[in-house]
């Protein structure tokens, strides 16, 4: 799963009564209720992406894999975690992940195709039995960007403590290679709820994403197509396959609200959703998820980085989307080392309206604070030691993603200075960090000139006994400062 390029940084379940996928017994899935809808307004889509919880980290071997998770029968939730190996981790909710982790899958020995390691992608519940599909590497030299990917198939009766491995599913046409990644893998996977699990996929050699299919009755392997020139009919092991157009990531989902698929990819400004009604064709929704900078995976590096986003159900913990979601990723802070890595959940709210919306997407501003730094941090990043020396002080309404095109717009940076004794935080107009001595940390997003229907005032405000800046709605600084000057108006909801 390692990689050496830049990137942007970046249910309802099978209802089988008895699955056994040795002896091929069917699984009957229930199609009686499901009924067509209208195609999606792409304009109309509104979304929210609020708070960021660090929930796993500091450290380098963790959140090397799409986070998956399933829900148990006593009410908690057990998530897939991997590096190399894959350890399991139970919480009382979703988001709940940073308790003490078990090692559930490792390393096969010389030989085998997932000698280098096993990373569980996702799982998928089905009756008595998880499925686990399984990102397998062999013949690997990380050190000069070097490894071989398939994808694989186990299955597990105790809720994922023990697994079964039964054979690949997806390999690609190319054999291992010095100094390159090969084959095909990273794949996550969903059913689409039409007699069939599609199973999105990377393939190294050219950057594309693919995919296949298997029925849900009969996952294993040799039951698995790809998608190539239009139909469903090469085969998994070894088959061609139709690259499914740029931007597409491998992190796959079923919107249940619309019936389609959804995949994250990169769009003009960083993280982006694409949907699809035919599992094959996607379209970009206009404005990205989130508004990043260009991210470097050598560590350190002044850029941070997002890899590895999933989107998961907030109630459920799978890929079948009510219009509750986590967006999950690894995590890697600006000037941070590789041994500061971090797995964040993010909370995203979604609903169509009847007519398109400007703007479409939000994401959250929050203020931070720690005491023993005497340090406000107005941000809309993660903050690592979130809830332990940073605690939550006042949410601050919602920046937006890209600028107004009808509508004069302000971009804000998030910066840093280290004073004498401690970090001050600042929320800054484009050009001011650089301009005084601030080291940029990355864009924090645009708010409106001036205000707009739905908005509220954001002020840039100094407190002069702590020497920290923060951001307030307030002209009066909530009386924890004095105003310096007002930023612009951001989205009150």
């Amino acid at each position: 799963m390692r990689k050496n390029k830049p990137i942007y940084v970046l249910g309802v379940l099978c209802t089988l009564r008895v699955l056994s996928l040795l002896s091929g017994a069917v699984c009957a899935q229930s199609t009686a209720n499901v009924q067509p809808v209208p195609a999606l307004c792409m304009q109309c889509l509104r979304v929210r992406v609020g708070l960021p919880r660090v929930v796993r980290g500091p450290a380098a071997d963790i959140a090397d894999n799409r986070f998956s998770e399933i829900q148990l029968p006593n009410g908690g939730y057990r998530g897939f975690d991997a590096h190399g190996d894959t350890r399991v981790i139970d919480g009382r909710y979703p988001w709940d992940m940073g308790s003490p982790e078990r090692t559930v899958l490792s390393p096969g020995k010389p030989g085998t195709h997932y000698s280098c390691g096993q990373w569980i992608q996702h799982v998928e519940p089905a009756s008595n039995v998880i499925l686990g599909f399984v990102h397998d590497e062999t013949t690997c030299r990380y050190q000069i960007g070097q490894t071989h990917k398939s994808m694989s198939l186990a299955t597990s009766t105790d809720y994922g403590l023990t697994w079964k491995n039964l054979g690949q599913i997806i390999t690609g046409t190319d054999a291992p290679a010095v100094g390159k990644n090969t084959g095909e893998g990273d794949c996550t996977t969903l059913n689409g709820f039409d007699s069939y699990y599609y199973l999105y996929c990377g393939r190294p050699r050219d950057g594309a994403v693919i995919v296949a299919r298997a029925p849900v009755s009969s996952p294993g392997p040799g039951n698995w197509k790809k998608f190539f020139q239009g139909n469903w009919d090469q085969p998994g092991l070894g088959g061609d396959a139709t690259s499914l157009g740029r931007g597409l990531g491998t992190s796959a989902a079923r919107w249940t609200t619309s019936g389609e698929t959804m995949l994250l990819g990169w769009v003009r400004g960083g993280i982006g959703l694409f949907f699809s009604a035919n599992h094959t064709t996607f379209t970009p929704m206009p404005e990205p998820l989130l508004d990043l900078d260009p991210g470097i995976w050598k560590r350190p590096d002044p850029s941070e980085v997002y890899a590895y986003p999933v989107v998961l159900d907030a109630k459920t913990g799978g890929n079948q989307l009510s219009n509750s979601w986590m967006l999950v990723y690894a995590y890697w802070p600006p000037y941070e080392g590789a041994d500061k890595k971090y797995l964040v959940f993010r909370d995203v709210t979604v609903s169509v309206s009847s007519k398109p919306v400007t703007p479409q997407v939000g994401v959250l501003l929050a203020r931070w604070y720690d005491a023993a730094l005497r340090d406000r941090w107005s941000t809309t990043a993660a903050v690592p030691g979130n809830y332990i020396a940073y605690t939550l002080e006042k949410e601050s309404g919602y920046l937006m993603t890209v600028a107004d095109a009808a509508t004069p717009s302000v971009e804000l940076e998030d910066c840093v200075s280290q004073r004498p004794g401690h970090p001050d935080h600042l929320l800054a107009e484009k050009g001011f960090c650089e301009a005084n001595n601030y080291q940029r940390l990355r864009t924090a997003g645009w708010v409106y000139a001036k205000a707009q229907p739905g908005t509220i005032p954001l002020y840039r405000c100094y407190n002069s006994n702590d020497q920290s800046h923060f951001a307030s709605n307030e002209p009066d600084c909530e009386k924890l400062g004095a105003s310096e000057r007002l930023l612009g108006y951001v989205l009150e909801q």
